[in-house]
């Protein structure tokens, strides 16, 4: 009598283990958030051609026998969208920084050199910090040369 021990050494166990979650798949999920992201696809078609909430709250209550509130519903939807904008965001890549070749500039006063694509300098990527650091690199304001506080021919008064 075969056990189920046996069937995990089998040859075809990939075959049994794959036909066996493949069934599992198309169960209803547990939750509603689940069963939400499984009729996603669904969902989304019927916002992007104008049903209401109210309306897809009804035909998920009928159909799939989710009962959600149009309050919930928009959670859902709102949740999904910002977790898909947050993976769209994810995968774009970062700029690099920009390599600069200054070996082939010559150090002489003189005719600028002919450009090549080697000794060309490109546009430097978007820096969101080098405003800051700009404003930071700058002399501290002194509130009495300000106000012309002090003496102004810088002799001692005193």
């Amino acid at each position: 009598m075969p056990s189920e021990h046996d069937a995990d050494n089998s040859p075809n166990w990939i075959s049994q283990t794959r036909s066996r979650l493949a069934l599992r798949r198309s169960e209803k999920p547990t939750t509603k958030a689940g069963q939400i992201r499984a009729l996603w696809p669904d969902i989304e078609a019927a916002i992007a051609v104008g049903q209401t909430m109210k309306t897809i709250c009804a035909w998920l209550a009928e159909d799939a026998g989710i009962t959600l509130t149009v309050t919930s519903l928009t959670s859902y939807i709102s949740r999904r969208r910002r977790r898909e904008k947050a993976n769209r965001h994810s995968e774009v890549p970062l700029p690099q920084p920009v390599q600069l070749d200054f070996g082939s500039v010559p150090t002489w006063r003189g005719p600028s050199p002919r450009l090549t694509p080697e000794t060309r300098i490109t546009q430097p990527a978007h820096d969101p910090l080098a405003q800051a650091m700009r404003v930071l690199s700058r002399p501290k304001m002194d509130i009495r040369k300000m106000h012309n506080d002090g003496d102004p021919e810088g002799g001692n008064l005193i």
